[in-house]
């Protein structure tokens, strides 16, 4: 048989859950289903209880809505896994109290002489399965406790009632619990893998192959969010542009093997220097580049700067080789709306060079930044 993982790792999490709140339709049906046929089956026969069931059915399904309609005004800021968690939680309380109706309003049926109430809920009995529950199958654990809900108590209202179609009817429910069981394990992983798959293929669109650093492609995504940020809130950032000093040498003299574990190094180097906060991105070749965000102030730039120009600049040890390269850093920072993007670069990259002139591992700030340009 197959078996679905206990639990998806925390980063799909949100995307899982987002799965599941897109069956509000689907909700909104089988709600109405099961109150028509409760009404139906209380109007022919005069039942207090199957018109009670049909009221709770409203009920409970009217709160479903409710959850999913909060979850959609407050999808755009749902990031993290216990975010995601708590809404799960509230997806899985209304699914549970309408499988726990639909089950115990079948089993009572069942439990009837009522040949036209037994079909009609044997229709929303089935299709609630097929239809709700395997789209849920993306969380196995929540699926598997409705499809019990749903079907464990009809199955013993069958037992019980004891006729030859009854006893059928719980072999075939047992038969679909075990299928449905199944399935679900099965639509689970498929879904899961899914995701993974296509989140490889954007990282891997999004990030270098040799550094696993952000590419340019994100990076500037990532700049744009800044910019677009500090619109809106104020929140300052400082750019900083990166070229080692004297990489071609390595490669023309050791290979290009050895340049690309340089890289890896220098990039690890880059990353521990940085910090969590921060963005750092391989551009090309030996060009970094660093968003240092939120900035407190212009110094914190210059600091973290001259922390990289003496990171890099610590040897290397490549295949017992002790090898040294140095950085030059170019700064602008950004402190208002209206720059945009590409323009930081640009000034973070003139700088870069203004770097280079001075004498190389060093770095140099934009001339609009009120301390000293270049140190």
């Amino acid at each position: 048989m197959t078996t679905a993982p206990a639990r998806a790792p925390d980063n799909v999490l949100p995307e899982l859950v987002d799965i599941m709140f897109t069956s509000l339709a689907s909700v909104i049906t089988v709600g109405v289903a099961l109150a028509a046929a409760a009404w139906m089956s209380s109007a022919l026969h005069d039942d207090d209880v199957l018109m009670a069931a049909g009221i709770a059915a409203v009920v409970v399904t009217l709160g479903r809505v409710l959850i999913a309609a909060a979850y959609r005004r407050a999808r755009p800021g749902i990031r993290s896994s216990e975010q995601a968690r708590r809404w799960e939680r509230r997806y899985a309380l209304g699914g549970f109290t309408f499988t726990a109706l639909l089950g115990g309003l079948a089993a009572y049926v069942f439990l009837t002489d009522d040949a036209s109430a037994q079909l009609l809920i044997a229709t929303v009995l089935v299709a609630y399965p097929c239809g709700m529950i395997i789209r849920v199958a993306v969380r196995p654990m929540i699926a598997r406790i409705q499809l019990v809900l749903t079907l464990a108590l009809p199955i013993v209202a069958c037992l019980i009632n004891g006729d030859p179609e009854h006893l059928l009817m719980a072999v075939m429910l047992i038969a679909y619990l075990i299928i449905g069981f199944e399935m679900i394990a099965h639509l689970h992983m498929t879904i899961l893998d899914r995701i993974v798959a296509h989140r490889e293929l954007a990282r891997k669109a999004l990030h270098d192959d040799l550094t696993m650093l952000p590419n340019r492609a994100l990076f500037r995504q990532r700049l744009q969010e800044e910019c677009d940020r500090i619109r809106r809130y104020g929140q300052s950032f400082a750019v900083l542009y990166l070229d080692l000093d004297h990489f071609k040498a390595v490669n023309d003299t050791l290979g290009h093997a050895a340049g690309d574990e340089l890289l890896r190094q220098i990039a690890l180097r880059l990353r521990a220097a940085a910090r969590s906060s921060d963005i750092v991105a391989r551009l090309s070749g030996d060009e970094f580049a660093l968003i240092q965000t939120p900035l407190t102030e212009q110094a914190d730039a210059c600091a973290l700067a001259q922390r990289l120009v003496e990171t890099v600049a610590a040897p290397v040890m490549i295949d017992g080789r002790e090898i040294r390269v140095g950085v030059s850093v170019g700064i602008t920072i950004c402190q208002q709306p209206g720059d945009e993007p590409d323009a930081l670069l640009q000034k973070a990259d003139r700088e870069l060079y203004a770097a280079k002139e001075a004498g190389r591992g060093r770095y140099s700030i934009s001339q609009a930044a009120t301390e000293p340009a270049t140190v």
